[in-house]
């Protein structure tokens, strides 16, 4: 009997590494599932050009410098960016390990370009995994009418459909550093997945597992080992609990096991005003064939229904995450 062979998913991973993508883009290369075919780079944990160089510093590591790297925005589509995460990520963006610079540079063209040229080069094909900001994608967007229809994919790391927020009381981080940009990317004409604080919250890695990972004899797993501290240390004292929430790795994790996931599918709009700016809003309750909803239908008006993540089987994530850092 023939074994039933899953296709690669091809991928492109728009990142602000910061210490959680640089697992998460450890857990993509060691996924034969997965195959990365670039990362394009923005603001968030730390400003652009610190995130590129940790791009390309990660590829060094994990002897991948056959992947390019693309540097994409330098701030939101309005206003100034609000500044880099460096109590969470140290100054730059890599628990302050102090690591050399990268030998190998970017690409000449911009993050949009590169996005852009890829998907028209494998149509249907490519599945876009931002772990950032939304900034580089929503620019994508709107420079590029109708791309969306040739995306196969959007999982992206971000937002919040129940759970409060971690940046404001009821926005996530990823989504607040860029509402209006999150807002453009919700709207768009392809399959788009959340895997939000709903789930990453609740794939909490206790001071044991954490040790785990950075415990193997191996580029990627010494390097966790070396730049997790300083996240630990951060996330222990917010969560007033020995441990920490997984993530970006839990993005990754849903490209190759979307089994371990529960999901609800509603329409989703960002707000962009007062005090829940940032705040992911589901469109509850709304009948497909619902008449005589009238305003309260307004806000969600020709918007696909996003596949939001709420449900997670945490041991499966961790043993997965586990499994293939120790590779």
């Amino acid at each position: 009997r023939i074994k039933e062979i899953k296709m690669v998913k091809k991928i492109i991973i728009d990142t602000d590494p910061g210490i959680d993508d640089s697992l998460a883009i450890f857990i993509a290369l060691n996924s034969p599932e997965l195959e990365v075919l670039g990362l394009t780079t923005v603001f968030g944990n730390a400003v652009t050009k610190t995130c590129t160089e940790n791009a390309l510093r990660l590829l060094e590591i994990a002897e991948r410098i056959d992947i390019p790297v693309a540097e994409g925005a330098h701030a939101p589509l309005n206003g100034n960016f609000r500044g880099a995460a460096t109590f969470v990520h140290g100054d730059d963006g890599q628990g302050n390990a102090k690591l050399p610079l990268p030998t190998t540079q970017a690409l000449k063209i911009d993050a949009v370009t590169f996005l852009n040229e890829t998907i028209e080069n494998n149509p249907n094909e490519i599945t876009l995994v931002p772990v950032g900001p939304l900034t580089n994608i929503a620019n994508l967007l709107t420079k590029h009418p109708g791309i969306d229809a040739k995306i196969k994919e959007i999982v992206l790391m971000g937002g919040n459909a129940r759970s409060p927020g971690n940046a404001t009381p009821t926005a996530e981080a990823n989504i607040l550093n860029d509402p209006e940009a999150a807002d453009i990317v919700f709207s768009a004409q392809c399959k788009v997945t959340m895997v939000g604080l709903d789930v990453t919250n609740n794939v909490f890695m206790n001071e044991e597992q954490v040790n785990t990972i950075g415990s193997f004899d191996n580029a990627k797993s010494k390097h966790i080992n070396k730049i997790n501290p300083f996240y630990f240390n951060f996330l222990k004292n917010f969560f007033e609990e020995e441990g920490m929430p997984i993530h970006d790795s839990s993005a990754v994790t849903y490209l190759v096991h979307p089994e371990y996931f529960e999901t609800i599918q509603h329409p989703i709009k960002v707000e962009t005003l007062g005090i829940s700016r940032g705040k992911t809003w589901m469109g509850m309750g709304i009948s497909d064939n619902e008449e005589g909803l009238g305003e309260r239908l307004k806000p969600w008006e020709n918007r696909r229904k996003t596949n939001i993540c709420v449900n997670v089987n945490t041991k499966k994530v961790i043993a997965f995450i586990t499994e293939r850092i120790s590779i």
